[in-house]
């Protein structure tokens, strides 16, 4: 059974996640294991319109997402992204993403803002539940799209 909470109500699953996120993206980024965790508490904080949300499949968890200010360097007027959707792979196919980007939309409408974005190279997932093509993206990051929501408020 899929539950899906705050980071910031399961400390203990920062290293997890910080793991995962790291694995996945963290050569790209630059940062080191421990600065991807001290991000990660920041942002559970929620208090300056971040969120972060942890799936927990059985009681066990099973994947991430974030709302954060800025994930593209080249766009800091879009703002906020949903940004580190990850899933586990012994956890995918179930629906886990599609719940975690629900519960981050959610995060996003509670803070205020009226829509989100996000850039990936999989838009079929986020085209199912809403999302927009916004802009194709060249240089560093072809092949990859930029995707907004309208998120009412």
């Amino acid at each position: 059974m899929l539950q899906i909470v705050p980071l910031a109500d399961r400390p203990d699953l920062v290293p997890v996640c910080a793991a995962w996120n790291h694995a996945e993206w963290g050569e790209f980024t630059g940062s080191t294991p421990e600065q991807t965790a001290q991000a990660f508490c920041d942002i559970s904080r929620e208090d300056d319109g971040q969120a972060a949300r942890v799936a927990l499949w059985n009681g066990e968890p099973a994947g991430l997402a974030l709302l954060i200010h800025s994930d593209l360097e080249t766009h800091p007027h879009l703002k906020p992204w949903v940004a580190s959707v990850f899933v586990a792979p012994g956890h995918r196919g179930k629906g886990i993403a599609k719940g975690l980007v629900g519960a981050i939309e959610d995060a996003a409408r509670q803070h205020g803002y009226g829509e989100a974005y996000l850039y990936t190279n999989k838009p079929d997932l986020y085209r199912q539940i809403g999302w927009s093509d916004y802009e194709l993206l060249d240089g560093d990051y072809a092949g990859m799209l930029i995707m907004q929501k309208k998120i009412a408020r």
